[in-house]
């Protein structure tokens, strides 16, 4: 893992061209909050911009190309935000996943319902009557997510350790971090990492993986397929110095549209090898 930011992939697309070049087809893997649409204080407002949908169908009806996008949303909520077909949907990091017609579900994950929605009713409990707020208490079904994007900066701490401390003695599920957000999930095998390369071992031989993602729970994703695949680390104004193990970078989500775009030409344009 690099501990100095990684080039920035507008910069590189030489090297990439070449990367492409030399594969049979690729493996794209996409978060949503953050890298397909923008961060906004209400989840429930995020939407792709036209521009990245009009690349992403291009990519998902593009030969020899397997579109992945992967969340920590639930599996409805994903695949209705983005809302068309010929594309992997992984809800919840992965626990739930869309491919191919087939819906599954981490039969472990689903056994927790019932304890995360008495987590969030607990939690949220907790922060009414302690009068915060700004806060949001998602239930997932087989995770959950407390959002305080809208909390006020001198109530943020109290929030965390109401959280921690709910979650605490359970030991069934295990809490993560995010970008102003705590994130309750089953304490099972399960996490983007482990949903790419699940797709990856299951892509044709010589195909390529790239995976594109701006959290700190996209650098399992990323971790797993390095170094043999891509991974593109999106970074905002306050994050540049984050410690991930990316090859590239991209500076802030609106660049995002503009490289998906340049994927898509390059692959017109006969990137692949020849089989």
């Amino acid at each position: 893992m690099s501990e100095e930011v990684p080039p920035n992939a507008l910069d590189h697309f030489d090297e990439l061209a070449r990367w492409l070049a030399e594969s049979e087809g690729l493996l794209l893997g996409v978060d949503f909050d953050g890298t397909l649409a923008p961060i906004v204080d209400d989840p429930d407002a995020a939407s792709i911009t036209p521009t990245t949908v009009f690349s992403m169908r291009k990519l998902a009806e593009t030969p020899n190309v397997s579109l992945a996008v992967v969340s920590g949303r639930g599996l409805d909520d994903l695949s209705t935000r983005v809302g068309f077909d010929d594309v992997v949907y992984a809800g919840n990091h992965g626990l739930e996943l869309s491919r191919e017609g087939q819906t599954t579900v981490h039969p472990e994950a689903a056994q927790c319902r019932s304890t995360i929605r008495r987590l969030c009713e607990e939690i949220d409990s907790r922060l009414s009557d302690a009068g915060i707020p700004g806060y949001e208490v998602e239930n997932k079904g087989v995770s959950a997510t407390v959002h305080f994007r809208r909390v006020p900066a001198e109530a943020v701490s109290e929030v965390v350790s109401s959280v921690e401390e709910v979650v605490a003695d359970v030991d069934d599920v295990r809490l993560t971090t995010g970008k102003q957000i705590r994130e309750l999930r089953p304490a099972v095998e399960g996490d983007k990492g482990r949903v790419m390369r699940q797709l990856a071992d299951s892509a044709p031989g010589g195909w390529r993986t790239m995976y594109i993602g701006d959290d700190t729970t996209d650098e399992d994703a990323i971790r797993e397929i390095e170094p043999d695949g891509i991974g593109i680390r999106v970074l905002d104004g306050d994050s540049r110095e984050v410690t991930t193990a990316a090859t590239y970078r991209l500076d802030g989500q609106e660049a995002v549209p503009r490289f998906l775009a340049w994927v898509g030409i390059c692959l017109d344009t006969g990137a692949f090898a020849d089989d």
